[in-house]
């Protein structure tokens, strides 16, 4: 994906900020420059894809918190 859908990607980081407000956890679909829309699920906007564009390529990304937290617990047991 290094060439490819590097505009789409851009569009992405571009707009992410703001999409967390109202769009958390939805799937964004982009072609190009073009948000064509947010879906509830990864099969709603693959089809959604697939049905205008086929086989070329476009781009879904979920949309998640900036920051990701993992919390690891250490202990032992008696």
């Amino acid at each position: 994906m290094a060439e490819r859908l590097q505009v789409e990607s851009k569009v992405f980081e571009t707009h992410v900020g703001k999409w967390r407000s109202a769009h958390m956890g939805e799937f964004v679909l982009i072609k190009g420059e073009d948000v064509i829309g947010f879906y509830e699920s990864l099969d709603a906007a693959f089809d959604q894809g697939s049905q205008r564009y086929g086989m070329a390529d476009f781009f879904i990304e979920q949309i998640l918190p900036a920051e990701t937290v993992n919390i690891s617990f250490v202990g032992q047991v008696a």
